[in-house]
């Protein structure tokens, strides 16, 4: 078989989510989240809760402030391979000082996950900037779809890697983990950084000063028409409310299950094995069932589904239930994010790709910076892990209702003006 070069810049930009989902599965999700609150902050109780929760919070707000600077200027100089470059280089850097971080050092705990979290989701804008570049409109969910199910895959190879690191759950194994994942992440990203398509540079005469002067012209000239992109803007406030949801299950799913419900290191393993595996049945499925009935309708799917898991894991007592419950959540956690995408891909412009996906960075990520705060904050008040699960069901259930105001997107930036 031929591999023609479009065949080869999908490839490798599949790849790029194979590798750095493993920073997202073991340094987000699973491993550093209950490291940190065994280990770094050992003794701190519900208070371990909330200084994670600062941890999202902190750096996603960076983030948010980052991304529609960031894209735009990577909109004017055409240079967004560049920044996904430096942007992974650097997570890939930062993952590995967290090896040596040990009991009781809660500051550089705190400070290398905060800068290494806002190299990775800075690095996504310039990611998800490429997808409308390598599909057309009619394919852009079953490409999205399979991103995400690609990085699922990615996710399940790191665990099976790491398996004989985390058996006994010794602390000090828990640390060539980092080393491991950083490697992962170089390993399987070098396609992109070598085969994704460069664009010839613009502005070419320009200096950095004045790219960032122009990014931020460019953004306040968006702002300052944001009246004209009402389907989008109600899209975003919706996408706002329901990534509240998501992003918390994210940072916070190993820590309650081993907290409230007594899950081991070794069970989490094998949990997240399941859920990693479900993900990629959902991202593919779901890809699909959006380009046959559209992004919309199946993200009102997604969103029924969400919130019926966060409303019954609130109030199960049952290990079994819970594998059920967490593997309903991986069957929409990829899917939601992927459908999401497909949705921004089908509203924007050709001309402002990178700028509007850093909007839709803005608007995901300071959700993603309220909701883990939110479910800290509740359980360190409400002394209950499960008041804060509850409250996570109830974004879900929001985000739904907002969703139901916003049209339906039938072709390429139809909808990004008026509606």
């Amino acid at each position: 078989m031929v591999v023609t070069p479009a065949k080869l810049h999908r490839l490798s930009w599949l790849l790029y989510d194979f590798a750095n989902n493993s920073f997202s599965v073991m340094i987000v999700t699973f491993v550093y989240p209950v490291y940190f609150k065994s280990v770094v902050c050992a003794g701190l109780g519900n208070l371990g809760d909330l200084l994670w929760g600062i941890n999202g919070s902190l750096s996603l707000v960076v983030v948010a402030v980052l991304s529609p600077l960031l894209g735009a200027v990577a909109d004017l100089s055409g240079r967004k391979k560049s920044f996904l470059i430096a942007s992974g280089l650097l997570c890939i850097f930062l993952t590995l000082q967290l090896a040596w971080v040990g009991s009781g050092m809660i500051f550089w705990g705190m400070a290398i996950f905060i800068a290494a979290n806002i190299v990775y989701q800075t690095g996504q804008v310039f990611y998800n900037a490429f997808l409308p570049d390598l599909a057309s409109p009619q394919e852009v969910g079953r490409l999205s779809g399979y991103g995400w199910a690609s990085a699922y895959l990615g996710g399940t190879a790191v665990l099976l890697v790491a398996i004989p690191l985390l058996q006994n759950g010794a602390p000090e194994k828990a640390r060539f983990v980092f080393i491991l994942t950083a490697l992962f992440y170089l390993v399987f990203s070098l396609p992109a950084f070598l085969f994704l398509p460069s664009a010839p540079p613009k502005r070419s005469g320009l200096r950095w000063g004045a790219f960032l002067s122009a990014g931020f012209q460019q953004v306040k000239n968006t702002l300052s028409r944001l009246d004209q992109y009402r389907q989008l803007s109600r899209f975003l406030l919706a996408y706002f409310v329901y990534m509240e949801g998501v992003s918390t299950i994210v940072y916070y799913t190993s820590i309650y299950a081993q907290d409230t419900l007594g899950f081991t290191v070794i069970e989490l393993v094998y949990l997240y094995l399941v859920l990693q595996t479900v993900g990629v049945g959902g991202a593919v499925g779901f890809g699909l069932l959006g380009d046959r009935i559209g992004p919309r309708a199946t993200l009102i799917l997604i969103l029924i589904l969400w919130s019926l898991v966060g409303l019954v894991a609130a109030f199960t007592y049952s290990k079994m239930i819970f594998w059920f419950v967490a593997s309903a959540g991986a069957l929409c956690l990829a899917s939601v994010q992927a459908v999401s995408r497909s949705m921004i891909a089908l509203m924007v412009r050709r001309d402002q790709q990178a700028e509007i996906f850093g909007f839709y960075g803005i608007s995901g990520k300071l959700s993603s910076a309220f909701g883990p705060l939110l479910f800290g904050l509740t359980s360190l008040v409400s002394g209950s892990q499960r008041a804060a699960m509850l409250a996570v069901g109830m974004l879900f259930l929001a985000g739904l209702l907002l969703l139901l105001r916003v049209e339906e997107p039938r072709k390429r930036g139809e909808l990004t003006y008026g509606g």
